[in-house]
């Protein structure tokens, strides 16, 4: 079961950081100065579970075939406030981590650009 309150780690503080971000992991130092990692497949599947259990919060894009979405789905492991104070990226991990960071551009620059490259998504809650 996921906690309700997520665990934030605020990126910049403390030397709380993004290490790296791979296919299969994000690997950061938390505020406390241990090393973490999250299981971005784990993440996924979280993701799907969760997405089906709340499925009529969302609409369907216009034109996406059920393959489609799916398929996006399957590669989505957690959420985001990109234009929130502070901007976020929260995981679908067990302890629902979130990644709180000073702007936008460092959201984007540490973690979502990784995020894709890895060929990974995070679901837009702006």
């Amino acid at each position: 079961m996921h906690q309700t309150t997520p665990e934030v780690i605020r990126v910049g503080v403390s030397g709380a950081r993004i290490v790296r971000v791979t296919h299969e992991f994000v690997e950061y130092i938390d505020m406390t100065g241990q090393v973490q990692s999250l299981d971005l497949e784990q993440c996924a599947t979280d993701w799907v579970k969760w997405k089906k259990e709340n499925k009529q919060s969302f609409l369907n894009v216009s034109g996406a075939s059920e393959a489609e979405i799916d398929a996006w789905d399957a590669r989505t492991v957690g959420t985001r406030g990109a234009l929130d104070d502070p901007p976020w990226v929260e995981f679908m991990n067990e302890r629902r981590t979130r990644f709180e960071f000073e702007t936008y551009e460092a959201l984007c620059a540490e973690l979502r650009k990784p995020l894709g490259d890895a060929g990974w998504f995070t679901f837009d809650m702006d």
